[in-house]
């Protein structure tokens, strides 16, 4: 199994692991035009696990500049393995591929947000090294284009 980010040059394989293993939902969107220029941005991060050239698994992370800071802070966004390899160690080295490319970057830090009920994803990431926060008061809010207002305002 071979685990890496994928670059430009690596656009049908990018495609591949988007049509086959991302929700059936992104797939009437994807086109390789748009793919290429997403992975032709250095702050978007597609690390994918390959066996024969066929992808296994996906990572989607987000590279974020700080307002306060010359560093970078990482988003895990999403990570996915096909569901006849999953518990074979898939998941855990692509969190150790965007770790290491953390360290590269010299990144603050990375973060990854999931719920509780997610225990195979609170299991994951706890055995990679993450750790929760001591007081577990996050919260996740989502604004979706039914907030968006009718006009911009002037001000």
């Amino acid at each position: 199994m071979q685990v890496r980010r994928l670059g430009t040059r690596d656009l049908e394989l990018a495609v591949e692991a988007i049509r086959t293993l991302k929700e059936p939902t992104a797939q009437p969107t994807l086109g390789g035009e748009y793919l290429e220029k997403f992975l032709s941005r250095p702050e978007n991060v597609l690390i994918v696990a390959e066996q024969k050239g066929m992808p296994k698994g996906f990572l989607l992370a987000y590279m974020l500049d700080r307002v306060d800071r010359d560093q970078k802070m990482v988003c895990l966004y999403e990570i996915g393995v096909s569901e006849s390899h999953r518990r074979r160690g898939i998941a855990r080295a692509m969190i150790e591929s965007l770790k290491l490319l953390c360290k590269q970057e010299n990144a603050m830090k990375a973060w990854v947000i999931t719920n509780r009920s997610n225990m195979a994803a609170v299991r994951l990431y706890e055995r990679t090294g993450a750790t929760c926060h001591p007081n577990g008061d996050e919260v996740g809010f989502v604004y979706g284009p039914e907030n968006w207002p009718n006009a911009l305002s002037e001000g």
